[in-house]
């Protein structure tokens, strides 16, 4: 019987820290995507924009040689709809990295000791309400509340915020009993496989894999070096992308119809 207990216990400490481990990754990894972002964002989305151009140019040269080849007359109203519908999930895209470079641009950097502080405080919190270690959070709407504002605390490395939750879970436990609990999770050994997935899939993909470029000033600049040369050359290819387009517009005797607002 002892000896039951004990191994349960081992797996329980086990599934805690595994989670605690992933969530720490977690944020780890939002951290160096906006380290990325305010080193990089810069480039990558120059890189991205001139790359939808040169796309949204071969789709006019093709939308244009469709129509000279049917002898049709050119509707650049038609073509440009035809284009923007063709395009849309590109500047989607493209908004969306924008979006993301302005952010981090304004992200500030915690201190490491505000960041080990803050981390301190959550594995705490967590340890008593992580919905996947103590299920019971779950019904109680004051927990759930309190357990989702330590999360986003946690994320933006917010100590202050955290250790104001703090005390306001250990209010609440203690009104309602609890506090100290033995906790029953089912599935334990199928859980911490889980977990340990979870854990590798996140350090072994991007964002987190970007730790090691930002880590090393050579990297860094490498990085950079190849940005700018891509740059260039997409630069280089829209040219010769319009001077394409404007050869076929002529040479094909092209007759245009411009619908003006």
């Amino acid at each position: 019987m002892d000896e039951m207990f004990r191994i349960k216990k081992d797996s329980y400490e086990m599934y805690e820290e595994l989670l605690l481990q992933r969530d720490q990754l977690e944020r780890e990894a939002s951290s160096i995507r906006i380290s990325y972002m305010k080193e990089f964002g810069e480039l990558i989305t120059e890189d991205f924009n001139l790359k939808v151009e040169c796309i949204k140019k071969k789709k006019t040269i093709a939308y244009c040689q469709q129509a000279i080849n049917r002898g049709q007359i050119l509707d650049m109203q038609v073509i440009n709809d035809a284009i923007a519908e063709d395009m849309e999930l590109y500047y989607m895209e493209l908004a969306k990295l924008s979006n993301e470079c302005e952010l981090a641009k304004d992200a500030k950097v915690s201190s490491s000791s505000k960041a080990d502080r803050a981390k301190k405080i959550y594995r705490r919190i967590a340890k008593r309400i992580h919905p996947d270690i103590y299920p019971q959070t779950m019904e109680y709407d004051e927990l759930i509340d309190l357990w989702e504002r330590a999360f986003v605390a946690y994320h933006m490395l917010d100590a202050d915020e955290l250790a104001d939750i703090e005390v306001l879970v250990n209010k609440f436990l203690k009104e309602i009993g609890e506090e100290s609990f033995e906790i029953d999770i089912p599935d334990m050994e199928e859980r911490i496989e889980r977990l340990e997935a979870e854990i590798n899939e996140i350090i072994t993909i991007e964002p987190y894999i970007y730790k090691d470029i930002l880590e090393d000033e050579i990297a860094v600049a490498e990085k950079k070096s190849e940005l700018k040369a891509e740059i260039i050359e997409y630069k280089r290819y829209l040219e010769e992308l319009s001077e394409i387009l404007n050869n076929l517009l002529a040479e094909g005797g092209a007759t245009f119809i411009w619908k003006m607002n």
